[in-house]
């Protein structure tokens, strides 16, 4: 996701100029412009950011999420939903996986025991 055009979009919203947010936060406007748009933001100026547009700094960073609208109880039971399913799967992709290596343990074992009967 690109940085500049959350933050145009965020200003967009807000009814602001980018020569505002970059005065606010003491920079130029084209170094501002030139930071945001290479991805080459300090992170304190990132939560600079945020705070003067008072949005989380998450905002930048999530792509699935879009920034510029406002999280409804629908929206955030849905992706809490979809989040807990991905960790339920997550969760049991790990208990196979432990399983499996708990076999391997097992088989490791037998072969060194019956390795050193010869």
């Amino acid at each position: 996701m690109k940085l500049k055009s959350v933050a145009d979009g965020i200003l967009k919203q807000k009814k602001r100029p980018f020569g505002w947010l970059a005065e606010k936060m003491g920079r130029t406007f084209d170094g501002l412009k030139l930071s945001l748009t290479s991805q080459s933001i300090k992170y304190r100026d990132l939560t600079l950011l945020a705070e003067i547009l008072e949005v989380s700094p998450m905002v930048f960073f999530n792509d699935t999420q879009a920034p510029l609208s406002e999280p409804t109880e629908k929206s955030i039971g849905g992706s809490i939903n979809t989040e807990h399913q991905e960790l339920k799967q997550a969760l049991k992709s790990c208990k196979e996986l432990n399983a499996a290596l708990r076999d391997q343990l097992k088989d490791k074992d037998q072969i060194i025991a019956l390795l050193s009967k010869h």
